[in-house]
């Protein structure tokens, strides 16, 4: 008796201590410093910016979140990534590259977390890269299948009496149509409906994988969007519905420990005002000229970036984002100058616009390949028309499937405002000497002999710019005539006629260059041009127009007229005919909404 009482006292302490020892391991769980790196999307996510303001939110690059999310990857003490969306404006091929490096940190094993408040598109197309989906009670999922549209301008200026006399060279290069026409052509309808074809299989299938479902139901489930947050858990389009300190809870009790959201990992998270910048010694500092280029002994590999509409001159479209001939020669001339950059990335974000400046480019990249640095093109979300011209003749073009590419073509004329200016009572009276000299007036249409002269002037562009892509593409002439009549193309598509040679982002384009420049296995530098100036730089360079920035004013509200990114294009192109009047400029921009 003695001996069961015993044992039943050994077995009462025994279980007694392992639910203690339970209890304490636990708590210890339930203690535990989880450290989950935060990532709030919102507003624009560009690839370059001029200059950093010392005052109000930070814009956010592109390259700076899949930097922070790679780095998060190799970091021991990181265990998730949170991503908070809230409206991001990225283009799809952004997208795209925004979950090749989600991709990363899953292949790392690291859990990836996402919650969303109101979700279109594109927003979703991110979320859907992460392995649990949180949306709050009142939240929507915006889901709604995808949309192109163009707009037509000839009925208002007919009214307004303000007539585009506008030519082009390819049947589907149809950037004059907006001006001339009522209704797209059929040829550029037939275009635009095969790239919103692609757009839309790309899109079912990233979801489809992301969510694990067959494609046939994620294109039914988008048919009967959008959703309230409730109705998209029934449909699994997300995981939870709670808010966000429930989903943060959650998210710790998946882990194993009290979650701690780092909201200012590497290059992320906002910057107050730095007034430590201006002080007497920063003031000289400014004023005295800062390398490019890191002066140091490492081989090095520039990513150069060329963002916006190419234009002449200095970039005269206010403080838009744009182009300019003077701007990437002075860059590619001191990457031929200096001994220890090996290989150029030649980031490429651009509709086109100068023929001129295009062609001027693309010498720069020949002359920098002939120097013995390969460049290697890489194309965010649009390289079309000039943007291409410029990419072509790199040794090797890689973009996203979802990139806007190609439209070779040449498009020009005039806008004619007789009409206007007769409405407005505004008269002039034209002298001339010489049978063309009216040529570019304003007050009448081309003439005959006009009209045959700015045709040979636009053929004798067109056929080089055919030619050109024929031989950097390696494309047999006959061949690139048939792929030059303007029509744009997805990268994937493009890849297929052998307009691009390998799908990915910057990440793959930086390695390819390593790899052909010889230096797989080695310290390479990479180095980003053009320099982000401070704002001290900025205030005293030559020509400065950023007082109104200072101010407070962000310089995106002040160029509404030159973001590539939902921008009217039509007022674009008026605005570049009128400064010049031969064009490499792609008919519309396209967006995921």
């Amino acid at each position: 008796m003695n001996t069961v009482r015993h044992w039943v006292v050994a077995w009462a302490l025994a279980a007694v201590w392992g639910v203690g020892a339970w209890a304490v391991a636990a708590g210890g769980a339930a203690n535990k410093a989880v450290r989950v790196v935060e990532v709030l999307l919102q507003g624009d996510v560009d690839e370059q910016r001029a200059m950093e303001m010392p005052f109000g939110p930070r814009q956010h690059l592109l390259r700076e979140y899949t930097a922070s999310l790679r780095k998060a990857a190799k970091d021991e003490s990181v265990q998730g990534v949170l991503l908070r969306l809230n409206q991001p404006a990225m283009g799809m091929a952004k997208v795209q590259e925004f979950r090749d490096a989600l991709g990363e940190v899953r292949a790392a094993k690291k859990r990836v977390y996402c919650y969303l408040e109101a979700c279109g598109n594109s927003d979703y197309l991110l979320a859907c890269a992460a392995d649990r989906i949180c949306a709050p009670p009142g939240g929507m999922l915006l889901l709604t299948g995808l949309r192109a549209q163009a707009m037509f301008f000839k009925g208002l200026l007919d009214w307004a009496g303000i007539q585009a006399d506008l030519l082009h060279f390819g049947k589907h290069k149809s950037a004059a149509e907006p001006f001339t026409r009522d209704s797209m052509s059929e040829e550029n309808r037939k275009v635009l409906n095969e790239l919103l074809d692609d757009f839309y299989a790309q899109f079912v299938s990233m979801i489809a994988k992301g969510r694990n479902l067959p494609e046939a139901k994620v294109k039914e489930t988008i048919d009967n969007g959008p959703y309230c947050a409730k109705d998209a858990r029934i449909f699994r389009l997300v995981d939870d519905v709670s808010y966000f300190d429930q989903f943060v809870q959650a998210i710790g009790d998946e882990l194993g420990g009290k979650v701690t959201l780092v909201r200012k990992y590497h290059h992320l998270g906002e910057q107050g005002p730095d007034l430590a910048e201006f002080n007497l010694f920063t003031l000289f500092a400014a004023l005295q000229p800062r390398p490019d280029i890191p002066e140091t002994d490492r081989p090095k590999v520039v990513i150069l970036y060329a963002s916006g509409l190419i234009v002449m001159g200095e970039g005269g479209l206010l403080l838009g984002d744009t182009i300019t001939a003077e701007g990437i020669q002075k860059a590619f001339r001191k990457i031929r100058e200096n001994d220890t950059v090996k290989a150029v990335v030649l980031r490429v974000d651009s509709p086109g616009g100068s023929a001129l400046v295009s062609d001027l480019i693309w010498r720069e990249v020949e002359r920098t390949r002939k120097a013995g640095k390969p460049v290697v093109a890489s194309m965010s979300d649009v390289a079309a028309s000039g943007g291409y011209y410029i990419a072509m003749g790199s040794d090797a073009i890689v973009a996203q499937p979802a990139t806007i590419t190609g439209s070779i073509g040449v498009v020009g004329g005039k806008v004619v405002l007789k009409g206007l200016y007769d409405k407005i009572g505004v008269t002039k009276e034209t002298f001339t000497r010489g049978r063309n000299a009216g040529l570019f007036s304003d007050y009448a249409p081309f003439s005959e002999t006009e009209r045959k002269r700015v045709e040979a002037l636009m053929a004798d562009i067109y056929n080089d710019f055919v030619h050109k892509a024929a031989l950097s593409r390696k494309i047999p002439h006959e061949k690139m005539q048939e792929l030059a009549t303007g029509r744009v193309w997805s990268a994937r598509a493009a890849k297929e006629v052998g307009l691009v040679d390998a799908l990915g982002g910057l990440r793959e384009a930086y390695d390819l260059a390593v790899e052909k420049a010889g230096l797989k296995g080695k310290d390479v530098q990479p180095v980003i041009l053009p320099r982000e100036k401070s704002l001290l730089e900025a205030l005293f360079a030559p020509g400065s127009a950023v007082a109104p920035a200072i101010a407070g004013v962000p310089a995106s509200q002040l160029v509404p007229l030159t973001r590539t990114k939902g921008g009217p294009l039509p007022l674009l192109a008026l605005h570049a005919l009128a400064r010049e009047h031969l064009l490499a400029l792609m008919p519309y921009f396209i967006e995921v909404r």
